[in-house]
């Protein structure tokens, strides 16, 4: 199936509700602590991301639907950056869903090398200090600068880094909310 085809089959099926994702005929194939990845078998290249923005758990909201928005508006973009096709919130502003593209985990030997190059230019670009003496690029630099932001943390970790058909690492999640910003939201 071409890829647009089957980014209008996860759209229609998009929903609020992974059980309902369930019933038609969506998979599992991935949790992290706000969000779910789903893909259906006649749409392999796509996933459908449900998920909560607050986990009272963690105390955190998250930053993923913001960032998803950014890059459906082309406020941000990077080659290093996930492609979004679709975004919806609820009412509230409490759930969401996102169509996205299909990307593969990193291997377990990869990952943390990955993560750590990424996060030390975060930290490098916010004005911290990158201590295993590496030098990040400057497309990675460039990638990351965007997320630099009185509203977000850095989420950057071995989950939130994937790789696409061609091997380019993909920062999948990289932005949890600060309570700063989560209270201007929801004022």
């Amino acid at each position: 199936m071409h890829i647009k085809a089957q980014i209008n089959h996860a759209r229609r099926h998009a929903c609020f509700s992974a059980s309902a994702l369930r019933k038609a005929g969506y998979r599992q194939i991935g949790r992290g602590a706000f969000s779910t990845a789903f893909v259906h078998p006649d749409a392999p290249d796509v996933v459908v991301k449900v998920g909560k923005h607050y986990n009272g758990r963690i105390g955190l909201a998250d930053g993923f639907p913001f960032f998803a928005q950014q890059l459906l508006d082309k406020e941000i973009s990077s080659k290093f950056f996930p492609k979004i096709y679709a975004l919806q919130w609820d009412d509230a502003k409490i759930s969401f869903w996102c169509v996205m593209r299909r990307y593969a985990k990193v291997p377990r030997a990869e990952r943390i090398t990955t993560s750590a190059n990424i996060a030390a230019t975060l930290r490098k670009v916010s004005g911290g200090t990158i201590h295993d003496g590496g030098r990040p690029t400057a497309r990675y630099r460039k990638a990351v600068e965007q997320l630099v932001d009185y509203r977000f943390v850095s989420d950057i970790h071995a989950g939130n880094v994937m790789r696409d058909h061609e091997g380019t690492p993909i920062i999948i999640d990289p932005i949890c909310i600060t309570p700063r910003f989560r209270q201007e939201f929801y004022a």
